[in-house]
């Protein structure tokens, strides 16, 4: 009897997936901003000059020892970025994009 309990037991795990599932590598995702496809959308904002304010601002929170080398505007696909050249302390070149199709030409 005890066998049979402990062969249950078994089966049911089996069936049910307990202990037997193993976790799947997740592929790593590239970070907010750095491809036009994970822009950075800042909400709340209602023209142009907000817009850069916000981009500036969110750009000294998140990457405070970095500097701008320069801005630029892209559109694409229906939609509208700036994309801002940086500099990262050890001389890396980095793009961040901001997606400002919401507020551009306003």
């Amino acid at each position: 009897m005890v066998w049979r309990g402990i062969a249950i037991g078994c089966l049911a795990v089996t069936v049910l997936g307990y202990g037997t599932a193993q976790a799947q590598p997740v592929a790593p995702q590239p970070a907010a901003g750095t491809t036009i496809e994970t822009a950075i959308v800042l909400p709340g904002i209602a023209d142009e000059f907000h817009g850069v304010v916000a981009e500036h601002t969110y750009i000294a929170d998140h990457f405070p020892t970095w500097h701008i080398e320069y801005q630029a505007h892209l559109a694409q696909s229906g939609h509208d970025y700036d994309f801002i050249g940086m500099v990262k302390p050890d001389r890396t070149k980095v793009t961040v994009f901001f997606d400002i199709t919401d507020w551009f030409g306003k």
